[in-house]
């Protein structure tokens, strides 16, 4: 009887929300990106954004901003070696990072089992985070790992002037994320042998599961973050290698 309410509440729910995009009312007639000049989804009765695009509300998804693109591996590289050594020469001595390392491991021990990529679809968002979670377990990700990619996250946006908490957790999640995203096959012959399939499977790199992915990684991180950035932004500018010269 209980379902039969949750359905019957969702389906109205949803016909409600159908009828405000339809209906087009209110909010701007174009997007207020400087230089986009898109109609808002609102607008364009696309959805109830009233001030952004679909193109950039989908960007916003992606990379947790409606103009900031997610940092690449060779941007984020220098910072996550810094953020790595730092935690390594600490973890065993320092409180806030030692109680850091136990709470991402708890984290990580609680997830709960692993599910296969392609039957993740109708899961909640707080259940889809826990399987990554898990994945990164399974995957053996160490958590001294994860702290230091939050610290590196964190690290690179001050460095460049990037403020927005928005940003800064999905960029988190998505480091993260890529560490153990994919699923993939495993078959055996007639003899035993093993194959292992060159297709892999990946879940969607966005929207609310990607940001609770982050929050996940960043609470137990806020007092070494409080009490380490700078520490690890001045262990990369002695430690850190520079852009290397072009050979003449």
């Amino acid at each position: 009887m209980l379902r039969g309410v949750e359905i019957s509440a969702r389906r109205t729910a949803k016909q409600r929300i159908k009828r405000r995009v339809k209906s087009g009312e209110g909010g701007a007639e174009r997007c207020i990106i400087p230089g986009c000049g898109r109609p808002t989804m609102k607008a364009a009765k696309e959805g109830l954004a009233p001030h952004h695009c679909r193109t950039h509300v989908e960007h916003r998804a992606r990379h947790g901003s409606y103009w900031l693109k997610t940092y690449t591996a060779a941007e984020l590289k220098p910072y996550l070696t810094a953020a790595s050594s730092y935690v390594r020469l600490r973890a065993a001595t320092d409180k806030f990072i030692a109680a850091a390392v136990t709470a991402m491991q708890s984290a990580l021990d609680e997830a709960g089992p692993v599910e296969i990529a392609t039957r993740l679809k109708g899961m909640s968002t707080g259940k889809r985070a826990k399987i990554a979670l898990a994945r990164l377990r399974v995957a053996r990700v160490q958590p001294e790992r994860l702290v230091a990619i939050v610290l590196a996250v964190n690290a690179i946006a001050e460095e460049k002037g990037h403020r927005a908490k928005e940003f800064r957790t999905v960029q988190a999640g998505k480091t993260a994320h890529r560490l153990a995203s994919g699923t993939g096959w495993v078959s055996y012959d007639a003899q035993g042998r093993e194959h292992r399939s060159r297709i892999r499977a990946y879940p969607r790199s966005s929207g609310p599961v990607l940001r609770l992915i982050g929050r996940m990684l960043e609470k137990p991180c806020d007092w070494v973050i409080e009490k380490h950035l700078k520490g690890v932004l001045a262990h990369k500018q002695r430690h850190g290698r520079g852009p290397r010269k072009a050979p003449r």
